[in-house]
Order: C-alpha cells, then sequence, then structure tokens
C-alpha cells in the first residue's frame, strides 16, 4: 500500500491494528486480481469472500478513523480493497442511489452527508484506476455495478423476465439483452450492464440460459450434478446467486419476488455434528428407494459404499415406517480425523467425494441447526459448535482475544480433538491458532456477522411422537422470527410470504397474501403465525420465507396445530411403550385444545399392539385439515450378536445360547430419567443367573459390555434376558424381557421345492424371518424373505440361482432390520441347480465361473474389486485371482482401493498378490472419485503415469507438470521433490534411531513420558502421507508394534533376503543403494543380533523390499526368488505397520522413477 510513502506521512493512525497485515494483503491480492481481470467478475470471488472483506475491511477503516485517520486518506491508500467492498454492496443494492449510505452502513461507518458526499466522488473513476474496464457512457454506480455482474435484489427479476421471453431457455442472447436494456424502471442495473456493456450483457445472459437449460434437463437432480461444463460458464458469484433463486424457485415460478416456491429434498451427503453422541457423523441423504435386482419390491433399498481413510464400507438404507417413496436418512459415524471421505450410491449410480479435515485449516464449524458451516469465510451466526485440536486456540483477530466457549468435550474416537460452543455475538473474526503460533494474517481467517442472518424461533418444544407425513415434528405454538440490526442501518421493508407445505420438489400454495414487514434499524421479533389473525387456530404444515430488499431470502418449514396437547398413557404405566403379548404395549392418547377449538379423529386415539403408531386428523371449522402420524416412543435396544451386525430393535428376539457376542454390547434407549438400569440372565425357571448394571453412554443411551452375560447365556439350554429398571412414569420398578433363549434351533434345515422354501422342525412360536444369499454371488445383498411358514416362497430373481445360503432370525416389524455382508457360520443350505443371472453381464459370468459352469472368471472394471473381496479361500481362487490381477495391474491396484478390503491389509494385498513387483502403466486414467479412495494407491498410479509421461521426452512435459501438480495433493511436496531430485529427505529425519531401541528398554512410565514429549500432536491433524509429520509418524508405529514386528521379522527369515536384495540394489544402483543404507546406517551400536532389537530392523527391511520391488518393475533388477521368498513375511509386516510400507513403496517408486529418467538422460 502506497509504495514509497515517507513514514512520517503514513495515513494509519493506529499501526499496531491487529488487521492492519490483513488489509495490507488484502490489498495486494485484490490489486493483483484485478490488474489480471479488467471485468472484475472473471476473478472467482464469491458473496460470502466478499462479505468477509467488507467486514473486516469496515472494523480496520473504522478502528483507524476513531484513532485519527482521514477516510479519504485510508481509502486512497487502499484504493483495490475499495473497489472490491464497493463492487461487493453493488452487487446487493436494492435503490441505485443509494450506494455511498448503505456502503458506509455496511462497513459499520457513519453515513453522514459529508461522508456519503466523499464515497461517491472517491468512487467515480476508481475501477478505471485499479485497472478494471468502465464503459464511458455508465454513471459510477452502473460501473460498479457491471463489475457485481448481476445485483442479487434484480436476479428474481432478470429470471421473469428470461421465464417469459424463453420458457424453454432456448431464446436468442441478443435479443435477449435488447429487452433487458430497455427495462431500466423495473431492472435499473441490470438494465444499465446491457446498454453499457452489451458484451458483457451476452455473456452473462447466455450463461443464465444455459443454467436454466440445464434445470430443465435435470428437473430433479440438476443441483447435485457437475456444471463445470456448461458454455458460456458464468462467473461464479452470479452462478451462485441465479442457482440459489433457481433452487428455490424454479424455472417458470410466477411472482418470484414474493413467492415462496418449492422445497429441495438434500440430495448430497454431509457432515453433521450428533452433539448428544459426541460423534462426527456423515449423513447419507433419503433417497429414492430402488429395489436390488431380484430383491422382492416389498423390500426396496439403497446401497452405500463408503471410503474412510482407505475402507470401504457397504450401508443399506430403507423405507421407513409409514414411508413409501424413500429410504431413511443413515448417520455413519466419522471414526477418526481424515482428510475426506468418498461416498458412492451404486443403486443410483453417484459418488461424492465429501471434505473433513483441512491440514491448513483443521476445524470443523457447526450452525446451532446442525448446518455444515466449514467451508464459508463468513459466519453469520451468535453460537456455533467448532471442533478443532484440543491445542489450538479460538481467537478473534479484531481483538486479540480468545472467543467466549460456554460448553466443550471430547469427540468419540478423535484422540487430541475436542468440540467447544462458542458465543459469536460480540466477534468480528474466528481464527484458529494451533499451539506455538500466533493470530496472523496468513493463517486462514474467517469473519463472523449475525447482522446478516435472520432467525426462527421455536417458543415451545415440539409435541412428542407426532409426526407430519413428510415427518416434520409438530409444534403447539406459532413460529417467531428474530431479525438482527439491518444492514443498511435503517428502518427496512421485508416480505412475508406463507405457503401450504405440499411436500418436496411440489410447488407451494400460497395462503395469504404477501405480508410487509416494517423491520426496525435496531431489529426486532415477528410473529410469523399471528395469533389475533384468525378465529381459528394455526393447524396446517408450512413453507415460510422472509425476503429482504437485497433478494435475501430465509425460508423454514413449520408444522403446528395451535393449542394442541397430546399425551399417551401407555398400559402398564410405563414412560414408554416396552415389547408385550403380540407386539408392543397399547397406547391410549389424550387430546387437549388451547383457546380456539379444532378437532381430531379418532377423538381418543389407540396404538394397538400390532402398529407402530396411528393417524390422527385435525380440522378446524374453516376447513383447514391435516392428517399426523402419531408414534409413541418405544424402549429400542441393541443386543450384540456373532450373527448379523448391531442393529437397533424394538421386538423380542429370539437366541440361540452362543449367539451373544462376548465383546460386544448391549445398549438401550428408552427416554431419560430411568434410574438402576440393570440387565439379568434368568434360567428356565426364572431364577437369577447374572445381573450387570447399565451405565449412561451419553444422554439417551444405557449401555453395559455382554462379555458376562454371554458367558452365563452360553451355558443355558433354555432361559432369558431381562432388562429391568425403575420407571419415572410408573414410580415401581419394572421388568421386561429382551430375548429368549433357547438350545432349540429356528429349523433344521431347509430344501428348495418348485420355488420355495421348505423349512423341516420350524419353530412355530417364533416370529421368524430370513435372509437368503446366493452362494454363487457373494457379492450379492441377502434377500430377506418375511412371514416365514413351512413352506414360503422365494423371491423371483434367486430361483434357479444355484445353491442359496439361509439364514433364520427374529422378525422386527417396527424396524429397518440389515441383513449381514455374510451369513453367520451357523447358517443353512439350500441346494439348487443354476447360477444368479439377475445382476450385471459380467458378474453373472463371474457367478457362472464361482459354479463351476466356465473355467476362468472375466475381468473388467466391475468384476475386479469383487475379485479382490471374494478370491483367496482355495488354493486354485488364489492363482485365478493373482492371473487376473498381473494381466492388468494398474486396474487392479485402482480395484483394489475400491474393494471392501480393510485399508490396513490393502497393502499386504498388494504385496501378496505379486503387484507390488509390476509396473503401474498402461492403465486407465484414475476418475476423480476414484482418486479420493485411497490416497497411496492413487499416489502409486500416478508415479506410473508419471513414468510414462517422463518416457515421451518434450511431448510429455506438458502432462508431466500436470502429474506433478497431483502428486502434490494427493502425497504432499516431499514425494514431488523426491521425483526431481532422486532423493528422499525424509529418509533422514523419519527413522527409528539408536536412542528410540535405548527407550523401548527403559520402563513404561518413561517410554510413555519420553514419547508423549516427542510426539505430541503430531498425528491429529491428517496431512499428505509423504509430509515429515505423517512419515515420522508412519515409522514411529514400529515402535508401538514392536512386539508383533519382533515376531514377524525374527520368525519369517527376511533378514538374510533383505541383505541378499541390498547387494542387488547395490549393483543396479548406488545412488539408490545409499538411500537404502540409511535407515540401517541410523541404528548404528544397536545390536540386531538381539532378538529383542530385531523389530528396529523393520523400517530397513521395508524400504530394502519396496526399492527392489520397484527396480524389478521398471526393469533395472532382475526377476530375485529372494523376493518372492520373503513375500509372505513382507506381507505381514504390512498387516502389521500398512502406513510404512505404503509411504516406503510410493519413496521407492519416485526414486527409481528419477533414477531412471536420470540413467535415460544419459
Amino acid at each position: 500500500m502506497s509504495a514509497g510513502r515517507p513514514a512520517e506521512a503514513t495515513p494509519f493512525a493506529d499501526p499496531t491494528d491487529t488487521l492492519l497485515g490483513w488489509a495490507s494483503r488484502s490489498e495486494l491480492t485484490f490489486g493483483e486480481a484485478m490488474a489480471a481481470h479488467p471485468w472484475f467478475p472473471a476473478a472467482g470471488y464469491t458473496d460470502d469472500q466478499l462479505e468477509r472483506t467488507e467486514r473486516l475491511y469496515g472494523i480496520f477503516l473504522a478502528r483507524q478513523v476513531a484513532a485519527g485517520a482521514g477516510l479519504s486518506d485510508l481509502l486512497a491508500v487502499t484504493p483495490a480493497l475499495a473497489c472490491a467492498t464497493l463492487i461487493a454492496r453493488a452487487g446487493r443494492l436494492h435503490e441505485p442511489d443509494a450506494l455511498a449510505g448503505e456502503y458506509l452502513a455496511g462497513l459499520g461507518l457513519e453515513g453522514t452527508g459529508e461522508q456519503e458526499s466523499l464515497i461517491a466522488e472517491f468512487a467515480d473513476g476508481l475501477p478505471s484506476r485499479v485497472g478494471l474496464e468502465a464503459p464511458e457512457a455508465a454513471t459510477p454506480t452502473e460501473v460498479l455495478a457491471l463489475h457485481a455482474g448481476v445485483s442479487a435484489a434484480e436476479v428474481p427479476g432478470l429470471l421473469e423476465v428470461l421465464d417469459a421471453a424463453s420458457p424453454a431457455a432456448d431464446a436468442d442472447a441478443e435479443a435477449l439483452v435488447a429487452d433487458l436494456a430497455g427495462r431500466a424502471e423495473d431492472l435499473p442495473l441490470t438494465a444499465a450492464v446491457m446498454r453499457t456493456a452489451p458484451e458483457r450483457g451476452r455473456e452473462l445472459v447466455a450463461g443464465i440460459e444455459a443454467v436454466r437449460a440445464f434445470s430443465l434437463a435435470h428437473p430433479t437432480s440438476w443441483l447435485d450434478r457437475d456444471r463445470s461444463g456448461l458454455e458460456p460458464a458464468l462467473p461464479r458469484r452470479v452462478e451462485l446467486a441465479v442457482v440459489a433463486e433457481l433452487r428455490e424457485r424454479p424455472v417458470g415460478t410466477p411472482e418470484r419476488a414474493t413467492a415462496v416456491g418449492v422445497a429441495p429434498r438434500e440430495l448430497r451427503p454431509r457432515l453433521i455434528f450428533d452433539a448428544v453422541r459426541d460423534r462426527v457423523c456423515l449423513r447419507l441423504p433419503e433417497q429414492r428407494v430402488a429395489a436390488a435386482p431380484g430383491a422382492d419390491d416389498a423390500e426396496p433399498q439403497v446401497t452405500w459404499r463408503v471410503t474412510q481413510g482407505g475402507t470401504t464400507r457397504v450401508f443399506r438404507t430403507q423405507r421407513p415406517w409409514g414411508e413409501e417413496v424413500y429410504a431413511e436418512a443413515l448417520d455413519v459415524a466419522v471414526e477418526q480425523p481424515v482428510r475426506e471421505v468418498t461416498v458412492a450410491d451404486t443403486t443410483n449410480g453417484i459418488t461424492w467425494v465429501v471434505d473433513v479435515v483441512d491440514g491448513e485449516d483443521p476445524a470443523l464449524i457447526f450452525a446451532s441447526n446442525g448446518q455444515d458451516l466449514s467451508d464459508k469465510a463468513s459466519l453469520h451466526h451468535s453460537r456455533m459448535t467448532v471442533l478443532v485440536p484440543a491445542d489450538a486456540r479460538l481467537v478473534d483477530v479484531v481483538t486479540g482475544e480468545d472467543l467466549p466457549v460456554t460448553d466443550s468435550g471430547e469427540i468419540q474416537g478423535w484422540a487430541g480433538w475436542e468440540h467447544r460452543v462458542i458465543d459469536a455475538s460480540q466477534a468480528a473474526s474466528l481464527q484458529v491458532v494451533r499451539a506455538g503460533k500466533e493470530p496472523s494474517a496468513m493463517l486462514p481467517l474467517r469473519s463472523v456477522d449475525p447482522r446478516q442472518r435472520v432467525r426462527f424461533v421455536h417458543p415451545a418444544e415440539p409435541v412428542a411422537g407426532l409426526r407430519t407425513h413428510n415427518r416434520l415434528p409438530v409444534n403447539p405454538a406459532g413460529l417467531i422470527a428474530e431479525f438482527p440490526p439491518t444492514l443498511s442501518g435503517r428502518d427496512e421493508i421485508w416480505q412475508l410470504s406463507i405457503s401450504a407445505y405440499a411436500g418436496v420438489g411440489e410447488p407451494a400454495e400460497e395462503i395469504a397474501e404477501p405480508e410487509p414487514l416494517e423491520v426496525p434499524a435496531e431489529g426486532g421479533e415477528f410473529a410469523v403465525f399471528d395469533p389475533e389473525a384468525y378465529d381459528s387456530p394455526w393447524v396446517g404444515e408450512y413453507l415460510v420465507r422472509l425476503k429482504g430488499p437485497r433478494n435475501e431470502s430465509f425460508r423454514h418449514r413449520y408444522a403446528v396445530v395451535e393449542g394442541l396437547g397430546l399425551t399417551g398413557e401407555v398400559e402398564g404405566e410405563t414412560a414408554v411403550r416396552i415389547p408385550a403379548g403380540a407386539g408392543l404395549s397399547v397406547v391410549h392418547g389424550r387430546i387437549t385444545c388451547g383457546e380456539k377449538e379444532f378437532t381430531a379423529e379418532p377423538a381418543e386415539p389407540v396404538v394397538p399392539a400390532t402398529e407402530a403408531g396411528c393417524e390422527i386428523v385435525f380440522a378446524t371449522a374453516d376447513g383447514d385439515r391435516l392428517p399426523l402420524i402419531w408414534a409413541p416412543e418405544a424402549l429400542r435396544f441393541e443386543l450384540a450378536l456373532t450373527t448379523e451386525p448391531p442393529q437397533w430393535r424394538t421386538s423380542r428376539i429370539w437366541l440361540n445360547s452362543r449367539e451373544l457376542d462376548p465383546a460386544g454390547s448391549l445398549r438401550v434407549r428408552a427416554g431419560r430419567g430411568l434410574k438402576d438400569v440393570k440387565v439379568t440372565v434368568r434360567n428356565r425357571h426364572g431364577s437369577p443367573v447374572r445381573t450387570e448394571t447399565l451405565g449412561l453412554e451419553d444422554p439417551v443411551t444405557y449401555s453395559t459390555a455382554t462379555a458376562g452375560i454371554a458367558h452365563a447365556v452360553a451355558v443355558m439350554p433354555e432361559g432369558r434376558i431381562d432388562l429391568e429398571w425403575t420407571d419415572p412414569a410408573a414410580g415401581r420398578r419394572v421388568s421386561v424381557a429382551l430375548a429368549r433363549v433357547s438350545s432349540v434351533p429356528h429349523a433344521t434345515s431347509v430344501t428348495v421345492e418348485d420355488g420355495e422354501l421348505v423349512f423341516a422342525d420350524l419353530a412355530a412360536d417364533r416370529d421368524l424371518a430370513a435372509w437368503v444369499w446366493p452362494a454363487t454371488a457373494p457379492w450379492a445383498p441377502a434377500r430377506t424373505v418375511g412371514n416365514l411358514a413351512e413352506r414360503t416362497a422365494l423371491p423371483e430373481g434367486i430361483v434357479g440361482a444355484g445353491e442359496l445360503t439361509v439364514q433364520l432370525h427374529s422378525a422386527d416389524p417396527f424396524s429397518a432390520l440389515r441383513a449381514p455382508e455374510r451369513p453367520a457360520a451357523g447358517a443353512l443350505t439350500a441346494e439348487q441347480d443354476g447360477y444368479l443371472t439377475d445382476q450385471s453381464e459380467a458378474l453373472t459370468a463371474l457367478s457362472a465361473f464361482f459354479s463351476g459352469a466356465t473355467e476362468e472368471p472375466p475381468a473388467g472394471g466391475e468384476v475386479l474389486p469383487v475379485i479382490w473381496d471374494h478370491f483367496g479361500a482355495t488354493p486354485r481362487e488364489r492363482e485365478v485371482a493373482r492371473s487376473v490381477f498381473q494381466a492388468e495391474p494398474a486396474r487392479a491396484l485402482l480395484a483394489l482401493s475400491a474393494s471392501l478390503v480393510p485399508a490396513h491389509l490393502q497393502p499386504g494385498r498388494m504385496i501378496s498378490s505379486g503387484l507390488v513387483t509390476l509396473p503401474m502403466t498402461g492403465g486407465e486414467e484414475v476418475s476423480e472419485p476414484g482418486r479420493h479412495r485411497s490416497a497411496w494407491i492413487s499416489t502409486m498410479l500416478t508415479l506410473g503415469e508419471l513414468s510414462e509421461a517422463i518416457g515421451e521426452g518434450a511431448a510429455g512435459q506438458d502432462a508431466v507438470r500436470g502429474l506433478l501438480s497431483r502428486l502434490e495433493e494427493l502425497a504432499g511436496h516431499r514425494l514431488v521433490e523426491t521425483v526431481l531430485t532422486g532423493r528422499d529427505a525424509t529418509l533422514d529425519t523419519a527413522v527409528i534411531d539408536s536412542s528410540t531401541v535405548r527407550i523401548s528398554h527403559m520402563d513404561p512410565a518413561q517410554q510413555e513420558q519420553l514419547i508423549k514429549m516427542f510426539f505430541a500432536s503430531a498425528d491429529i491433524v491428517p496431512g499428505p502421507a509423504m509430509d515429515d509429520g505423517q512419515r515420522l509418524m508412519a515409522v514411529f508405529e514400529t515402535f508401538r508394534r514392536r512386539e508383533e514386528l519382533t515376531e514377524i521379522v525374527a520368525s519369517e527369515g527376511l533378514i538374510k533376503p533383505a541383505v541378499s536384495l541390498l547387494r542387488a540394489v547395490r549393483g543396479a544402483n548406488r545412488g539408490l543403494y545409499s538411500a537404502a543404507r540409511v535407515r540401517f546406517d541410523k541404528i548404528d551400536g544397536v545390536n540386531t543380533e538381539d532378538r529383542g532389537n530385531a523389530w528396529a530392523l523393520a523400517p530397513v527391511v521395508s524400504l530394502v523390499f519396496a526399492l527392489a520391488a520397484r527396480l524389478h518393475a521398471h526393469e533395472m533388477l532382475g526377476k530375485s526368488a529372494k523376493l518372492d521368498q520373503a513375500a509372505e513375511g513382507w506381507a505381514q509386516l504390512a498387516d502389521v505397520v500398512p502406513d510404512l510400507v505404503t509411504g516406503d513403496l510410493m519413496s521407492a517408486e519416485a526414486m527409481v522413477i528419477a533414477a531412471k529418467a536420470a540413467r535415460a538422460a544419459r
């Protein structure tokens, strides 16, 4: 800023201002952007980023002015900042003549007439002075509007014009520009842009038309589709404004300025923080269900593959009770800090990559309503939950003070992290500052401005157990809108629109004319549903919209039955329904009205034992009618079994005496306030055999380990498991049988006859269902067969599908049970001819191979992950798998990342399959989603591409640059350095040395103290695998696992092959030999012949094997029998310390590529 100005002439009255560094950096950044992009929208800034700039710049100016600086002088030395914030304000301007006043108010400066004149004078010609284009015929405000792209306040009117002139989004842009240029009265800023800069206008209109056409072509999914290929591409700020409007009010919506619009369904997986359980979760959204191939149409489901940290798990969601179209949302725990999670909806063929932790900005931020704010530059909430490393401070850089924390706690599974609820009502900024660092403008910085957001407040708790058919809670009182002080600093007119909610994606029908609200400058509260407006109570499900003068739009779904009281009386007087008789306890409802009367049908609702809930229809004298579902809370329990995954049940379960998992737990949810919760195992006579007390796991979950329960049950031929507690509603002890134990199996055998399952000795006194797997397709999900009888029809898709595996289990009509991925050991087998054909052609061919109908398995992208998952049970299968993988090594390795093989076992599988000695070239380019599943596999494949590009010489230089950039993103800059220099610098720092070995012989308490001192917080934030910290922790994992490694290194004959291969590496390349010796030299003086120190050789052996394998892959070293002999031990080593082995493989591949390139250049 103002380079060359003498120090005594500085315009800054307070040189100690904490924002001075930020202002200097921002001025430079914006100045460079404007010099490079004469039309400012092309620089790619969003409103979110510009709001942050406006907020912080305003505070900076206000403090400097308060300290005695002149506003004109400050503006003069920050012209780019001033221009950017003026453009941002022009983009949200409601009245063109009010620019100066609104600009000052937005900055938080006093808007006197003198100051407004100063701003108007300074803005005249400013864009030209900072390098932006300025049409001669345009006024200063119009020039700024040009660089805003479009005015947010005029987006609805602009789209209305396009809706009328171009219903199919195919009109001529030239004609539309001419039309818009003549609408100065309705759209003054848009008209000015079209009139003074018609070329820019055509570009904008054509881009908006492309978005409109895209939304028409994909009406239900366009928001979740990739729009990056649309031509012409809209500037980011304009695109977001147009998309936001079309998201709520699609093409063709009339009266956009006041219309509420439609409620779009949540389409993308997103992060949430479960404050009750202190867990970070990934929420899989509700999706339209589709039946799996061959599955019963009555059991549609959505199949998900979720990859965390390289491990892929399968989840399936089904329709909840009462739902006909969509599968329920599912929260999947994010079990540890990871950089990202890959989610694939395989039913609908959609893949997403969800960012989790950014190593440069390690914070997850959630609003009180659960919205993930982590990617926002400008925060508009006064209360937020922030997840950060425990050593981090949350600092308001404006004041230099830490933000007030009202609550905090640990995060389950995230060692070294904690969640903090912060009060940001008085804050202006938020920065995460790690231990050892100070607040700085060079670190990521967010602004905080609660003025930007209207809050919807629920004045009362919703009615327990009552939901609309859209699963919205029902409230007994109206909704309150809480307005902050206005951005303009003056009273403002907002529009309130209320419509009857018609369902997701359906146009809402407005129930009254839009109502203007006069919002005072200081803000205030308004009742959305005015209790004085009508004689009848508000009864309905509504979509509410509040629209501001700058096209701010805040919407809220709300269901209300004004004055409603609904209480349930459970037979047996318990607080919740419990298993009883034919299902659950019966509940009788009692309904009361407030001052205004409504009717309910039935007036005295009853939920029978066989149903989860009942429908109640509420109506008013004015004709309003609202059908609701009342589902009173029921006891739910999760009992760990060896035969199925942990899952919540409501109905009593029948167990075999050895079916309980002793390593699991019993978890119970039965409302709050339970006391003295115990589980008792009783024998056939009802006498107690074992009693365990359940403790509170979280505010709503009681739990205990099942080890003692399982031991007691295992020796009982007959008995039961009872849950007992002191019930707050009954005021007495309550006992209920959760499980019946019997040594009599559900059935003794099963056969298939005429397309039916025929059971022998089927237990008639049990409500049973069966999961059925086709043995010729172990990758296929189980089909659920319910209402079992001695003869039960098979689903059509698995009739004639070969041998079937049938697992009987207790049914639960009140819960959506998930089948296990694999049948349990005690499952029954039913013989039939054939193999599964109700699947894709490639998988059908694989089933034919499994059944023995063909001799060779097929290959291909769809089949390879399945082979990784399921081959290896027999020597023949292992040999076939090796031959298939080695035919296409790059594709096979990519398929490993897409398989269900756990991440920590994948390196060992690569070694044992022989892929580790093969070149990773000739494969297809890794797709964007595929690149995110496993960083080390993607890195190996990218290194393979790089090797090919280097081999092309000058023709491959562009590809080399792009691949190096991708490598840095995947694995860090250290790996790029290794490729360029041929030397891995982390080998010198990430080592086990003699001092580490000495520590291993110390007292355990001393060891722990030293380890904490050396490695505190080193692995809290995930980073690229080849960065110094991550490599250090990977190598140091050998210390933590030294007992297992000692057994492997000393017993598997790894030392002699390693010595032999080290000699071979020396003969192949002296430089690589030197690299291989680095780790060995670091343990000089350690007696490695002592078995207790053998573990210290693990990093040495790992690197030697990696170099030898990759040298052979690049034909720089002949095939060695020693490498084959050591493969099994090396794979075991990889199973114990996978990060060490994968890091060494990446390092070795990079060094070998560099050595190969150097040899070729000679």
